[in-house]
């Protein structure tokens, strides 16, 4: 896991969140262009994943976030209708309270300012990312991880792939050769 938060805007002018794009600069130009992401038919491989738990309904156009379908933010520089919110860019949704949205951070995104009145957003936002790989540098102090069950402590293993399981060090040993953990 990468990171998690409560976000929480209102209908109130002071609370609703901006419209802030995260949109391309074309700036990480990685090998093919992967960031991390690919795809293959039938399947999509993603390394920065956000989950979102909409913990409240969602009204189109009224919250919730936007997103630029297709796109992919750091490959390619953005064109310049994507700092109009109204613009046909952006997709955005409606959903009820329980719902999970599931998308790639390698596409542009924004925030959609919540102008609902029947109710306030609560959203749970988590990021995942693969194995060997991290973008922020936040770690839970070691003593805190030392105290969760081993299968939990692996949420916060290191970003490579080598010796990153609790109860395990590797040894060029085959995966079937290895001593079994608790879990």
């Amino acid at each position: 896991m990468e990171s998690s938060g409560l976000r929480s805007p209102a209908a109130e002018p002071d609370k609703q969140g901006k419209f802030s794009p995260h949109n391309g600069s074309g700036f990480f130009r990685f090998a093919v262009d992967s960031h991390h992401y690919q795809c293959v038919p039938g399947k999509a491989f993603s390394g920065l994943t956000r989950v979102v738990w909409e913990l409240a309904p969602v009204k189109h156009m009224q919250g919730g976030t936007l997103l630029a379908t297709g796109s992919h933010k750091a490959a390619y520089t953005a064109p310049e209708s994507i700092q109009d919110p109204q613009s046909e860019v952006w997709d955005t949704y409606a959903c009820p309270a329980g719902s999970v949205l599931f998308f790639t951070e390698a596409l542009a995104h924004s925030t959609c300012p919540w102008t609902n009145t029947e109710n306030a957003r609560v959203g749970i936002f988590n990021l995942y990312n693969s194995v060997g790989s991290s973008w922020g540098d936040w770690q839970p102090p070691e003593a805190l991880i030392e105290k969760m069950p081993p299968k939990r402590q692996t949420l916060f293993r290191g970003v490579h792939c080598a010796n990153n399981v609790p109860g395990f060090r590797y040894g060029g040993q085959n995966q079937a050769d290895r001593p079994r953990a608790e879990v």
